[in-house]
Protein backbone atom coordinates (compact mmCIF):
# COMPACT_ATOMS: atom_id res chain seq x y z
CA UNK A 1 0.00 0.00 0.00
CA UNK A 2 1.59 3.17 -1.05
CA UNK A 3 2.47 5.27 1.90
CA UNK A 4 2.12 9.46 1.59
CA UNK A 5 4.37 11.60 3.50
CA UNK A 6 1.88 14.64 5.32
CA UNK A 7 3.13 18.31 4.92
CA UNK A 8 2.85 20.62 7.75
CA UNK A 9 -0.58 20.80 9.31
CA UNK A 10 -2.48 24.29 9.33
CA UNK A 11 -5.31 23.49 10.74
CA UNK A 12 -8.60 23.70 9.67
CA UNK A 13 -10.22 25.06 6.69
CA UNK A 14 -13.75 24.86 5.33
CA UNK A 15 -13.59 27.88 2.18
CA UNK A 16 -11.58 26.23 0.29
CA UNK A 17 -12.36 23.91 -2.26
CA UNK A 18 -10.97 19.99 -1.60
CA UNK A 19 -8.15 20.59 -4.00
CA UNK A 20 -6.64 23.56 -2.39
CA UNK A 21 -6.68 22.16 0.59
CA UNK A 22 -3.53 21.03 0.10
CA UNK A 23 -0.59 23.61 -0.74
CA UNK A 24 2.31 22.63 -2.15
CA UNK A 25 6.09 24.42 -3.16
CA UNK A 26 9.04 25.20 -0.83
CA UNK A 27 6.73 25.66 1.97
CA UNK A 28 4.18 22.30 1.84
CA UNK A 29 1.24 22.87 3.96
CA UNK A 30 -2.30 20.78 4.54
CA UNK A 31 -5.10 22.04 5.76
CA UNK A 32 -8.17 19.63 7.34
CA UNK A 33 -12.02 19.95 6.78
CA UNK A 34 -12.77 19.14 10.27
CA UNK A 35 -10.87 18.40 13.32
CA UNK A 36 -12.39 17.01 16.32
CA UNK A 37 -10.48 16.88 19.91
CA UNK A 38 -7.10 17.52 18.32
CA UNK A 39 -5.20 20.54 18.60
CA UNK A 40 -2.42 22.10 16.49
CA UNK A 41 0.83 22.78 17.19
CA UNK A 42 2.70 26.16 15.55
CA UNK A 43 5.28 23.23 14.66
CA UNK A 44 2.47 22.00 12.14
CA UNK A 45 2.00 18.52 14.03
CA UNK A 46 -1.47 17.05 15.39
CA UNK A 47 -2.00 16.44 18.68
CA UNK A 48 -4.58 14.64 20.45
CA UNK A 49 -6.47 16.63 22.95
CA UNK A 50 -5.78 16.50 26.63
CA UNK A 51 -8.85 14.71 28.27
CA UNK A 52 -11.78 16.64 30.28
CA UNK A 53 -13.03 15.31 33.30
CA UNK A 54 -15.82 16.81 35.71
CA UNK A 55 -14.38 18.95 38.13
CA UNK A 56 -17.91 19.53 40.48
CA UNK A 57 -21.55 18.16 39.80
CA UNK A 58 -22.36 21.69 41.41
CA UNK A 59 -24.79 23.46 38.76
CA UNK A 60 -21.83 26.97 38.49
CA UNK A 61 -22.31 29.25 35.73
CA UNK A 62 -20.10 32.50 34.90
CA UNK A 63 -17.32 31.31 36.55
CA UNK A 64 -14.59 34.06 36.53
CA UNK A 65 -11.16 34.12 37.59
CA UNK A 66 -10.23 37.57 39.77
CA UNK A 67 -6.69 38.94 37.82
CA UNK A 68 -5.92 40.74 41.28
CA UNK A 69 -5.39 37.70 43.86
CA UNK A 70 -6.68 34.46 41.77
CA UNK A 71 -9.63 34.07 43.70
CA UNK A 72 -12.61 32.80 41.57
CA UNK A 73 -16.64 33.77 41.79
CA UNK A 74 -19.76 32.19 40.57
CA UNK A 75 -23.16 32.12 40.62
CA UNK A 76 -25.01 29.19 42.09
CA UNK A 77 -28.74 28.99 42.20
CA UNK A 78 -30.01 32.62 43.26
CA UNK A 79 -26.20 33.05 45.44
CA UNK A 80 -23.21 34.84 44.15
CA UNK A 81 -20.58 32.70 45.24
CA UNK A 82 -16.37 32.61 46.15
CA UNK A 83 -15.34 29.63 44.68
CA UNK A 84 -12.13 27.46 46.45
CA UNK A 85 -11.19 25.26 42.34
CA UNK A 86 -9.14 23.24 44.52
CA UNK A 87 -11.90 21.62 46.76
CA UNK A 88 -14.88 23.21 45.39
CA UNK A 89 -16.23 24.44 48.23
CA UNK A 90 -18.40 27.24 47.99
CA UNK A 91 -18.94 30.26 50.24
CA UNK A 92 -22.57 32.21 49.68
CA UNK A 93 -21.74 35.76 49.53
CA UNK A 94 -25.02 37.65 48.40
CA UNK A 95 -27.78 37.19 46.94
CA UNK A 96 -27.45 38.20 42.81
CA UNK A 97 -30.66 36.56 41.17
CA UNK A 98 -31.31 33.90 38.44
CA UNK A 99 -30.07 36.07 35.60
CA UNK A 100 -25.75 35.90 34.73
CA UNK A 101 -23.54 37.87 36.70
CA UNK A 102 -20.71 40.10 35.17
CA UNK A 103 -16.97 41.04 36.96
CA UNK A 104 -14.24 43.48 36.85
CA UNK A 105 -11.80 44.78 39.16
CA UNK A 106 -12.46 47.81 40.67
CA UNK A 107 -9.98 49.77 43.27
CA UNK A 108 -8.66 46.67 44.64
CA UNK A 109 -11.88 45.53 44.65
CA UNK A 110 -14.16 43.03 42.92
CA UNK A 111 -17.36 44.48 41.04
CA UNK A 112 -20.05 42.44 39.65
CA UNK A 113 -23.42 43.39 38.36
CA UNK A 114 -26.72 40.63 38.17
CA UNK A 115 -30.21 41.41 38.53
CA UNK A 116 -30.67 42.92 41.78
CA UNK A 117 -27.95 45.55 41.28
CA UNK A 118 -24.14 46.57 41.27
CA UNK A 119 -22.25 44.73 44.38
CA UNK A 120 -18.54 44.94 45.83
CA UNK A 121 -16.57 42.48 47.47
CA UNK A 122 -13.93 43.64 49.74
CA UNK A 123 -12.30 40.09 50.81
CA UNK A 124 -14.46 39.85 53.45
CA UNK A 125 -17.65 41.01 52.77
CA UNK A 126 -20.08 41.93 49.61
CA UNK A 127 -22.16 45.09 49.67
CA UNK A 128 -23.84 46.79 47.64
CA UNK A 129 -22.47 49.97 45.31
CA UNK A 130 -25.04 51.91 44.88
CA UNK A 131 -27.07 54.00 47.37
CA UNK A 132 -30.92 54.45 46.98
CA UNK A 133 -31.78 58.12 45.97
CA UNK A 134 -33.40 59.51 49.72
CA UNK A 135 -36.95 60.70 49.42
CA UNK A 136 -37.72 64.54 49.65
CA UNK A 137 -37.53 65.55 53.18
CA UNK A 138 -40.27 67.85 54.86
CA UNK A 139 -39.46 70.97 56.10
CA UNK A 140 -41.53 73.20 57.70
CA UNK A 141 -41.67 76.39 60.10
CA UNK A 142 -40.93 76.07 63.45
CA UNK A 143 -41.61 79.54 65.38
CA UNK A 144 -38.63 81.19 67.06
CA UNK A 145 -35.36 81.12 65.99
CA UNK A 146 -32.71 83.41 64.27
CA UNK A 147 -32.92 82.28 60.55
CA UNK A 148 -33.59 85.76 58.63
CA UNK A 149 -37.11 86.29 57.14
CA UNK A 150 -36.72 84.36 53.24
CA UNK A 151 -37.20 81.77 51.49
CA UNK A 152 -35.44 78.64 51.67
CA UNK A 153 -34.94 75.63 49.73
CA UNK A 154 -33.34 72.20 51.44
CA UNK A 155 -32.09 68.66 50.36
CA UNK A 156 -30.67 65.39 51.58
CA UNK A 157 -28.47 62.60 50.97
CA UNK A 158 -26.97 59.50 52.35
CA UNK A 159 -23.14 58.69 53.40
CA UNK A 160 -22.26 54.95 53.27
CA UNK A 161 -18.76 53.67 53.04
CA UNK A 162 -17.32 56.77 52.10
CA UNK A 163 -19.83 57.24 49.36
CA UNK A 164 -22.31 60.27 48.97
CA UNK A 165 -25.81 59.17 47.13
CA UNK A 166 -27.85 61.33 44.80
CA UNK A 167 -29.52 64.63 46.30
CA UNK A 168 -33.37 64.56 47.08
CA UNK A 169 -36.00 66.19 45.91
CA UNK A 170 -35.89 69.42 46.77
CA UNK A 171 -38.45 70.93 49.75
CA UNK A 172 -39.12 74.52 50.34
CA UNK A 173 -40.01 76.70 52.82
CA UNK A 174 -40.83 80.56 53.13
CA UNK A 175 -40.34 82.27 56.37
CA UNK A 176 -42.42 85.62 57.43
CA UNK A 177 -40.24 86.35 59.89
CA UNK A 178 -37.17 85.41 61.61
CA UNK A 179 -37.75 82.05 63.33
CA UNK A 180 -36.84 78.39 62.55
CA UNK A 181 -36.85 75.34 60.20
CA UNK A 182 -37.73 71.80 61.23
CA UNK A 183 -36.81 69.43 59.07
CA UNK A 184 -37.49 66.05 58.72
CA UNK A 185 -35.71 62.72 57.26
CA UNK A 186 -37.28 59.87 55.75
CA UNK A 187 -37.25 56.28 56.72
CA UNK A 188 -33.82 54.70 55.70
CA UNK A 189 -34.01 51.14 55.23
CA UNK A 190 -30.72 50.90 53.85
CA UNK A 191 -28.20 49.28 56.45
CA UNK A 192 -25.26 50.43 54.71
CA UNK A 193 -26.17 54.09 55.40
CA UNK A 194 -24.29 55.75 58.26
CA UNK A 195 -25.32 59.16 57.95
CA UNK A 196 -27.74 61.99 56.43
CA UNK A 197 -26.18 65.38 54.88
CA UNK A 198 -28.08 68.11 54.87
CA UNK A 199 -27.75 70.70 51.73
CA UNK A 200 -29.73 74.32 52.07
CA UNK A 201 -29.48 77.66 50.38
CA UNK A 202 -28.45 80.89 51.42
CA UNK A 203 -31.71 83.08 52.69
CA UNK A 204 -33.24 83.68 49.32
CA UNK A 205 -30.62 82.06 47.59
CA UNK A 206 -30.65 79.20 44.44
CA UNK A 207 -27.40 76.83 45.62
CA UNK A 208 -27.47 74.23 47.36
CA UNK A 209 -24.41 73.51 49.86
CA UNK A 210 -23.95 71.57 52.79
CA UNK A 211 -25.22 72.56 56.07
CA UNK A 212 -25.35 69.45 58.39
CA UNK A 213 -24.12 66.14 58.84
CA UNK A 214 -25.93 63.75 61.30
CA UNK A 215 -25.98 60.05 62.67
CA UNK A 216 -29.24 58.19 60.46
CA UNK A 217 -30.47 57.10 63.61
CA UNK A 218 -31.82 60.99 64.02
CA UNK A 219 -35.36 61.65 62.69
CA UNK A 220 -35.59 65.41 62.82
CA UNK A 221 -33.16 68.18 62.96
CA UNK A 222 -34.09 71.81 64.14
CA UNK A 223 -32.60 74.36 62.04
CA UNK A 224 -32.55 78.14 64.58
CA UNK A 225 -29.31 79.45 63.23
CA UNK A 226 -28.25 79.49 59.67
CA UNK A 227 -25.34 76.73 59.82
CA UNK A 228 -22.01 77.49 58.27
CA UNK A 229 -22.57 76.43 54.30
CA UNK A 230 -19.93 74.46 53.04
CA UNK A 231 -19.17 73.21 49.69
CA UNK A 232 -22.30 73.09 46.51
CA UNK A 233 -24.25 69.43 45.80
CA UNK A 234 -22.70 67.62 43.64
CA UNK A 235 -24.70 64.96 42.57
CA UNK A 236 -28.58 67.24 42.12
CA UNK A 237 -30.11 65.40 39.33
CA UNK A 238 -28.10 62.63 39.40
CA UNK A 239 -29.28 58.64 39.84
CA UNK A 240 -27.85 55.27 41.18
CA UNK A 241 -25.91 53.72 38.68
CA UNK A 242 -27.95 51.01 36.33
CA UNK A 243 -26.86 47.10 36.70
CA UNK A 244 -26.59 45.33 33.31
CA UNK A 245 -24.51 42.81 31.53
CA UNK A 246 -20.78 43.03 29.87
CA UNK A 247 -19.80 45.67 33.11
CA UNK A 248 -16.12 46.80 32.25
CA UNK A 249 -14.27 49.76 33.54
CA UNK A 250 -13.15 52.79 30.90
CA UNK A 251 -12.14 56.11 31.39
CA UNK A 252 -13.33 56.23 35.00
CA UNK A 253 -16.25 54.86 34.67
CA UNK A 254 -18.71 51.80 34.89
CA UNK A 255 -20.14 50.71 32.00
CA UNK A 256 -23.02 48.49 31.52
CA UNK A 257 -25.54 47.02 28.29
CA UNK A 258 -29.30 47.02 28.84
CA UNK A 259 -30.83 45.91 25.19
CA UNK A 260 -29.78 48.05 22.40
CA UNK A 261 -28.51 50.76 25.54
CA UNK A 262 -25.26 51.44 26.30
CA UNK A 263 -24.81 53.12 30.23
CA UNK A 264 -22.18 55.05 31.48
CA UNK A 265 -21.54 55.96 35.29
CA UNK A 266 -20.35 59.76 36.15
CA UNK A 267 -16.40 59.98 36.33
CA UNK A 268 -14.85 58.60 39.28
CA UNK A 269 -18.29 58.63 41.34
CA UNK A 270 -19.26 54.68 39.92
CA UNK A 271 -22.27 54.43 41.95
CA UNK A 272 -23.88 57.00 40.08
CA UNK A 273 -24.97 58.25 36.78
CA UNK A 274 -27.19 61.02 34.92
CA UNK A 275 -30.66 59.26 33.18
CA UNK A 276 -30.62 62.07 31.04
CA UNK A 277 -27.16 61.84 29.03
CA UNK A 278 -25.05 58.98 30.24
CA UNK A 279 -26.29 56.39 27.52
CA UNK A 280 -25.67 55.61 23.84
CA UNK A 281 -28.42 54.14 21.70
CA UNK A 282 -27.68 51.78 19.26
CA UNK A 283 -30.32 50.18 16.37
CA UNK A 284 -29.82 47.07 17.38
CA UNK A 285 -29.36 44.35 20.78
CA UNK A 286 -25.82 45.00 22.06
CA UNK A 287 -23.92 41.48 21.74
CA UNK A 288 -20.49 42.60 23.38
CA UNK A 289 -18.68 45.55 24.62
CA UNK A 290 -15.26 45.56 25.31
CA UNK A 291 -12.77 48.87 25.65
CA UNK A 292 -9.45 49.40 24.39
CA UNK A 293 -7.28 52.49 24.35
CA UNK A 294 -9.01 54.44 21.54
CA UNK A 295 -12.27 53.67 22.20
CA UNK A 296 -14.94 50.89 22.58
CA UNK A 297 -15.81 48.22 20.41
CA UNK A 298 -19.45 47.32 20.78
CA UNK A 299 -21.11 43.79 18.76
CA UNK A 300 -24.55 44.41 16.99
CA UNK A 301 -26.83 41.76 15.75
CA UNK A 302 -25.25 41.90 12.09
CA UNK A 303 -22.15 43.74 12.71
CA UNK A 304 -19.49 45.59 14.71
CA UNK A 305 -19.07 49.24 15.71
CA UNK A 306 -16.36 51.06 16.84
CA UNK A 307 -16.79 54.14 19.30
CA UNK A 308 -14.04 56.36 19.06
CA UNK A 309 -12.81 59.34 20.86
CA UNK A 310 -11.52 59.57 24.71
CA UNK A 311 -14.58 62.19 25.99
CA UNK A 312 -17.82 60.48 26.21
CA UNK A 313 -19.79 63.86 25.12
CA UNK A 314 -18.44 64.09 21.50
CA UNK A 315 -17.50 60.33 20.49
CA UNK A 316 -18.31 59.62 16.95
CA UNK A 317 -19.88 55.85 16.39
CA UNK A 318 -18.05 53.74 12.83
CA UNK A 319 -19.96 50.73 11.46
CA UNK A 320 -17.28 48.13 10.49
CA UNK A 321 -17.75 45.91 7.65
CA UNK A 322 -18.02 42.43 9.70
CA UNK A 323 -19.76 39.35 9.76
CA UNK A 324 -22.34 39.04 12.63
CA UNK A 325 -20.68 38.42 16.45
CA UNK A 326 -21.73 36.03 18.63
CA UNK A 327 -23.26 37.27 21.91
CA UNK A 328 -20.92 37.39 24.96
CA UNK A 329 -17.69 35.78 23.02
CA UNK A 330 -15.28 38.84 24.00
CA UNK A 331 -12.22 39.52 25.10
CA UNK A 332 -8.84 41.53 25.65
CA UNK A 333 -5.76 40.23 24.23
CA UNK A 334 -2.55 41.56 24.31
CA UNK A 335 -1.34 42.55 20.70
CA UNK A 336 1.41 40.29 20.87
CA UNK A 337 0.08 37.10 20.82
CA UNK A 338 -1.30 37.62 17.48
CA UNK A 339 1.26 37.48 14.74
CA UNK A 340 -1.30 39.53 12.04
CA UNK A 341 -1.07 42.38 14.37
CA UNK A 342 1.48 44.88 14.72
CA UNK A 343 0.59 47.22 18.14
CA UNK A 344 3.26 48.09 20.41
CA UNK A 345 2.31 45.97 22.84
CA UNK A 346 -0.97 46.91 23.26
CA UNK A 347 -4.34 45.47 24.45
CA UNK A 348 -7.14 44.70 21.34
CA UNK A 349 -10.34 43.27 21.35
CA UNK A 350 -11.27 39.65 20.49
CA UNK A 351 -14.77 38.34 19.30
CA UNK A 352 -15.64 35.30 17.64
CA UNK A 353 -17.96 35.87 14.44
CA UNK A 354 -19.59 33.92 11.64
CA UNK A 355 -16.12 33.79 10.11
CA UNK A 356 -14.23 32.71 13.20
CA UNK A 357 -11.56 35.12 15.46
CA UNK A 358 -12.11 38.68 14.69
CA UNK A 359 -9.32 41.44 16.33
CA UNK A 360 -10.42 45.06 16.99
CA UNK A 361 -6.89 47.26 17.60
CA UNK A 362 -6.81 50.05 20.22
CA UNK A 363 -6.83 52.34 16.90
CA UNK A 364 -10.38 50.87 15.73
CA UNK A 365 -8.78 49.31 13.01
CA UNK A 366 -10.79 45.85 12.34
CA UNK A 367 -8.56 42.19 11.41
CA UNK A 368 -10.63 39.05 10.33
CA UNK A 369 -8.01 36.83 11.66
CA UNK A 370 -9.74 33.55 9.96
CA UNK A 371 -11.69 34.78 7.15
CA UNK A 372 -9.82 32.67 4.52
CA UNK A 373 -10.25 29.39 6.26
CA UNK A 374 -13.67 29.67 8.26
CA UNK A 375 -17.34 30.03 7.81
CA UNK A 376 -20.63 29.15 8.53
CA UNK A 377 -20.30 29.58 13.00
CA UNK A 378 -23.69 30.49 14.35
CA UNK A 379 -24.55 30.22 18.03
CA UNK A 380 -27.17 31.61 20.34
CA UNK A 381 -24.64 32.40 22.76
CA UNK A 382 -20.55 32.04 23.57
CA UNK A 383 -17.97 32.23 26.54
CA UNK A 384 -14.40 32.78 25.03
CA UNK A 385 -11.43 31.82 27.81
CA UNK A 386 -7.88 32.17 27.31
CA UNK A 387 -6.30 28.73 28.10
CA UNK A 388 -2.38 28.00 28.28
CA UNK A 389 -1.72 29.74 25.00
CA UNK A 390 -4.66 29.16 23.37
CA UNK A 391 -8.11 30.97 22.81
CA UNK A 392 -11.35 28.61 23.78
CA UNK A 393 -14.62 29.14 22.34
CA UNK A 394 -17.97 27.20 23.59
CA UNK A 395 -20.67 27.81 21.91
CA UNK A 396 -24.16 27.65 22.53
Amino acid sequence: MPQKKLPRLRGMDNVREDEELEQFGDSASLFVRDAININFTSAGRAELRQEMKLATDQALRCLWQSPLHKDCFAALGSYWCKVDTETWQIEQLIECGPGDVFHIVLNNMICMACDEGLFVYDGSQAKRLTIDTPAKPNATDAGDGSLPASDYSLAISWVANGLESALSEIDQVSLSKNSSINLQFPMCLDPNVSHVRVYMTEPGGGELQQAIELNIATRSVMIANLPELGRAAQFQYLSPMKTGNFLREWRGRLWAVRSNVLYFSEAMSYHLTDERYNFIQFPQRIRFIEPVDGGIWVGLADHVAFLRGQDVRSMSIERKASRAPMYGSSTLLHSDMIKELSQGGTWCAVWLAENGFVSGTAEGQLVELQYKSIKGISAESCQLVGFADRLVSVVN
